[in-house]
């Protein structure tokens, strides 16, 4: 049996279908390459547009059956889906021979080649993300901070033709694509999600939900879970200037506004939440509204 996988064509996505079905075990699949909305908008330099973008087409082929299998990025997924009959299992470094490359959720500050990898404010910094964004106004205290926008392969070339002297990427796309990069590790608050592999299917498949069971991460699967509790009591998602992770049984939290944020753990979602209410986290996400 050939197994029908969906996903996006960038060379990154196509990488992490082979990392599934290899870490699986599926000799024989075809991948159904799909051109997403969100794709289509990140080539027309739209830098904020929800996530899900990125998603939902290949989804619409899992409910019509016409895949057997999505693949996403984790951190691509929303706090909440309103597809019932769809499941999805989440492959990490905790299932996957203990590979870092399956789950390091850092980012990375990349240099040109022959280029001294320290940051200096002065510095063009090329990133799209809002959480990113304001991470290095914090905490790199970056004073020229660009958009950047397209697949991991165009960013870097657009740092290599002098359009930035630095651009902030994931750690794990660039380690799975194997590239060679002059860079810092940043050690920022990130997303629980950057950096795992999601696997979606159609809970009616019985044959793909007995394939796939044996190797879901639950306890990864779980984690997702409470920060994106969170994310939907505070109304987030990983657009908003929000860093989560849940880590040794405790949710970390911190919520940027354009001049200033606040950090904050908790034993769970609603806990965080009434100490993001504390805290008066809301007037802050609400600053970027």
């Amino acid at each position: 049996m050939t197994i029908k996988i969906g996903s996006r064509t960038s060379k990154l996505a196509v990488k992490q279908v082979e990392i599934a079905m290899n870490r699986i075990g599926v000799p024989s699949f075809e991948i159904v390459g799909v051109d997403t909305a969100g794709d289509k908008r990140s080539r027309e330099n739209k830098v904020q547009f929800d996530k899900k973008n990125f998603v939902e087409d290949i989804d619409d082929l899992l409910v019509d059956r016409k895949i057997d299998i999505a693949i996403h990025s984790a951190k691509d997924m929303p706090a909440v889906s309103n597809l019932s009959d769809l499941d999805e299992i989440y492959i990490s470094n905790d299932l996957a021979q203990r590979d870092e490359k399956y789950n390091s959720r850092n980012d990375i500050l990349i240099f040109r080649k022959n280029e001294d990898p320290v940051f200096e404010k002065n510095m063009k910094i090329g990133t799209s993300s809002l959480r990113r964004k304001l991470q290095s106004k914090f905490f790199l205290e970056a004073t020229e901070i660009v958009n950047l926008n397209g697949n991991v392969d165009t960013r870097v070339k657009k740092l290599n033709d002098g359009e930035y002297d630095c651009i902030i990427l994931a750690k794990a796309g660039c380690e799975r694509l194997e590239l060679d990069l002059n860079y810092s590790e940043l050690d920022h608050l990130t997303n629980i999600s950057q950096g795992s592999i999601c696997l979606r299917f159609n809970k009616k498949r019985e044959e793909i939900l007995n394939l796939l069971e044996p190797f879901s991460d639950d306890e990864m699967k779980r984690r997702i879970d409470e920060c994106n509790n969170f994310l939907n009591l505070i109304n987030a998602d990983c657009n908003s200037a929000v860093a989560v992770d849940y880590k040794d049984e405790v949710l970390q939290a911190e919520v940027y506004g354009k001049n200033e944020y606040i950090k904050f753990s908790a034993l769970n979602a609603e806990e965080a939440f009434m100490r993001f209410k504390e805290l008066d986290g809301l007037r802050l996400l609400n600053e970027h509204s």
